[in-house]
């Protein structure tokens, strides 16, 4: 399986599937909960865990995983702008 950095749209990779592209978006770590459900329904993406690639556990029988939400292009850019908006929105409060 190939992987690729998409230009433009940082943090997102892709994978090629039987029915085209799936892409992926790494959850950062700390996004709430509530926000990353809302951004998974209101933009119909999918939450999922994907395997971390880190060379000191490279060797490890268990990689560890990190959650992404994946889905077609188009849907997870705006997923992705709906999870960093509302993260501000969120550390707005703190200031």
């Amino acid at each position: 399986m190939k992987k690729d950095t998409l230009q433009g749209t940082k943090g997102m990779t892709e994978k090629a599937n039987q029915d085209g592209k799936t892409f992926y978006f790494p959850v950062p770590a700390g996004t709430p909960y509530s926000i990353i459900a809302e951004a998974v329904n209101k933009f119909d993406v999918e939450l999922a865990d994907k395997e971390v690639t880190i060379p000191e556990v490279s060797d490890s029988p268990t990689m560890p995983k990190s959650w992404v939400i994946k889905g077609e292009k188009d849907q997870l850019i705006k997923a992705r702008e709906h999870i960093i908006k509302k993260m501000e929105e969120m550390l707005e409060k703190f200031k």
